[in-house]
């Protein structure tokens, strides 16, 4: 996992290292390295190249990044807020070493020099966005918003240092003007505004580097929250052994659907199945049960009694014994709010059984979150912010204003794992840890998504992993396979189905990377 820092955590994070005996000349070459390694990967033809440096170690790092990229053929164009000679430390030596590289920065003083600027741009194949680090607090005027705004005018793909110039570490909101970036590429661990939007929407795609900070530094720093990586998904997905069944890779039950709604529990089915459960079980009413059915032969289906195409009060005692054969169970997509379903509801949470709860499994108990603590077993609840929001007695706009307090408020009320939807799904545990997703795509929004996501996590809780492995790897996998149709869809039109057919390409992308193009962490 990656911790997720603040600028003052970031700060001492850097300081203790250096205290370590890590020299802040190579942590600033570091950087530059990273930088220049993770744009030539993006951009590999990229040969003309605008690099703008504001007046601190951020701009040091574009300085050292604009010699490393001239050493390797690239013609280099460097602009900066400050005149060279007024860096100081780090920043001044680079800013020696590339003029002795035959690199001479021009200093944006006017207008006449951002007209050279957005010039000089617009001529570029790529733009190095080396303004403001970690440092900024307040929202930029002046030559720096106007810096920013011909970076971003120039209609050319943008590689940030450490964090889009304009964004503060230290939170998602916007501060004023921002660079919009193809690509960022963070130095050492992520920040807040690499998780949380909107500022995340400005990052573009986001790449982790270590840059020599030892990872005991930064997991000293005490972070509330983490952002998951692609090795920690893979290792909690090991391969098959050659004499594997069925039977080992446990047995879901889904309880879903009722008239009008039978497509969330077939899609809930499929997500499970996709994600490798070996037997699927869908308890629906019995008057749908032949859709089901027809709609995918591969799940079983159990049907229950029901009255209107909805799950009656007599399905309760049926459904709680055939749950006894079971490793885990996935409830609430497309089962509806009646009284019946919210009593039967009751009696499936204070069962041993691990669950997952999503849609009107959470309806069902707007305002009393406590009533999870009933379950005697891992419980893993999937809001979406209005769902959220219904369950804190709030609204979604108040969740989507500080997403993190508030999925933190839910897992602790709930005493449940909580995985809340949304751009930089997080997972919260009640312990107070939150782990980030960073996989996914606006071609996810779209109908039926999160019913694939919770069979997935059904299926990885049956096959016995805990309740926070189950949705931090579930989440990784349900945006990777988002990611992969994205190439190929684009960023509309998508099928949930078609996303529950991804995963196992997702999952195989992500054991073996090797085999195939390289993704961001």
């Amino acid at each position: 996992m990656i911790p997720v820092l603040d600028a003052r955590r970031m700060k001492a994070a850097d300081a203790a290292a250096i205290r370590g005996g890590v020299p802040s000349s190579l942590l600033m070459e570091n950087a530059a390295s990273a930088l220049t390694d993770e744009l030539l990967l993006a951009f590999p033809s990229a040969h003309q190249i605008g690099v703008v440096c504001g007046p601190g170690n951020n701009g040091g790092d574009g300085l050292a990044a604009a010699r490393l990229l001239a050493g390797r053929g690239r013609r280099v164009s460097v602009f900066t807020l400050s005149d060279p000679a007024d860096y100081r430390g780090d920043a001044a030596e680079n800013a020696e070493r590339a003029a002795r590289a035959g690199l001479s920065p021009r200093l944006l003083v006017g207008r006449n020099q951002l007209r050279q600027l957005e010039h000089a741009l617009a001529e570029s194949d790529v733009v190095v966005d080396a303004l403001f680090g970690t440092g900024l607090s307040r929202g930029l005027s002046g030559r720096a918003a106007g810096a920013v705004s011909a970076i971003n005018r120039a209609g050319r793909p943008v590689v940030s240092a450490d964090l889009p110039s304009g964004l503060s570490a230290d939170t998602g909101k916007l501060l004023g003007p921002a660079v919009r970036a193809a690509l960022t590429v963070a130095f050492g661990t992520a920040k807040l505004c690499h998780v949380f939007p909107p500022a995340r929407e400005l990052c573009g795609r986001i790449v982790v580097r270590d840059i020599g900070i030892p990872s005991v530094v930064l997991s000293r720093q005490k972070s509330v929250l983490a952002l998951s990586e692609a090795r920690d998904v893979a290792a909690l997905l090991p391969p098959r052994p050659l004499d594997s069944h069925k039977g080992d890779f446990g047995r879901l039950a889904i309880v879903a659907g009722s008239r009008g709604k039978t497509g969330a529990a077939v899609l809930a089915a499929r997500g499970a199945l996709r994600s490798g459960a070996g037997l699927v079980t869908v308890f629906c009413p019995a008057s749908l049960e032949r859709v089901i059915v027809t709609a995918l032969p591969e799940a079983m289906t159990h049907g229950l009694p029901d009255r209107d195409g909805a799950l009656s009060s007599d399905a309760s005692a049926e459904l709680l014994a055939a749950l006894s054969d079971f490793d885990a169970a996935a409830v609430g997509p497309g089962l509806g709010t009646s009284r019946d379903v919210s009593a039967i509801l009751e009696k499936v949470l204070a069962t041993r059984l691990p669950l997952v709860c999503d849609a009107d499994a959470l309806n069902a108990f707007a305002r009393r979150p406590q009533r999870f603590r009933r379950g005697r077993a891992t419980t893993v609840l999937t809001p979406h912010p209005g769902e959220a929001g219904r369950l804190l007695g709030s609204s979604s706009r108040a969740v989507q204003q500080d997403r993190l307090a508030s999925a933190s408020e839910l897992a602790r009320k709930s005493g449940a794992i909580v995985l809340l939807k949304g751009m930089g799904t997080l997972i919260a545990s009640p312990r107070g840890h939150v782990t980030a997703n960073p996989t996914g795509s606006p071609l996810m929004a779209t109908a039926g998504a999160g019913d694939v996501l919770t069979g997935a996590i059904g299926a990885l809780l049956a096959g016995g992993m805990s309740g926070d492995e189950a949705a931090i790897a579930a989440a990784y996998l349900h945006g990777a396979a988002g990611e992969r149709l994205t190439t190929r869809l684009g960023d509309a039109g998508l099928l949930a189905s078609e996303l529950a057919d991804e995963i196992p390409r997702a999952r195989r992308e992500l054991r073996h990377p090797d085999e195939s193009s390289r993704r961001p962490t």
